[in-house]
């Protein structure tokens, strides 16, 4: 806190009001009173605001917690409903890929069947045909 200077005081009082102080007039003690009192008040001010400051900040260091908390409970919630997507396709493309292997199986069962009965229906005419070729040499022979 900064004295007054009493010669200052008393050039600027005798300028503005034409009054002239001395240093002992009472005025003078009531300037000192003022100040000391000025300065205990500005001193509990300064004091006030630094607690409310200090408060602030704790606030301020108590809402960053609750926000970061807040954050990261949100981000393993979205991280968690993400793995349950991401399990959910990897579900569905298992058994998309399944049906698609019972469908190709059966697909290939159908045409191996299919060539089996051809081969067969083949072979069986190739039987009859040569039966009846040997039948009817058989009965040349025979006769």
């Amino acid at each position: 806190m900064s004295v007054v200077d009493p010669k200052r005081l008393t050039a600027e009082v005798a300028a503005r009001h034409g009054l002239l102080l001395r240093e002992d007039d009472p005025a003078m003690a009531l300037v000192t009173m003022s100040e000391i009192v000025l300065g205990e008040v500005l001193d509990r001010a300064e004091l006030r605001w630094r607690d409310l400051l200090s408060e602030a900040d704790a606030a301020q260091e108590k809402w960053q917690q609750e926000m970061i908390f807040g954050l990261q409970q949100e981000m393993e919630r979205a991280g968690c409903a993400l793995r349950m997507d991401l399990q959910r396709d990897r579900d569905a493309a298992k058994l998309q890929a399944r049906e698609l292997a019972v469908q190709l199986s059966q697909a290939y069962s159908r045409s191996a069947v299919r060539r089996w009965v051809a081969i067969g229906l083949i072979v069986g005419l190739a039987l009859l045909v040569f039966g009846i070729g040997l039948g009817a040499a058989v009965e040349r022979l025979w006769r």
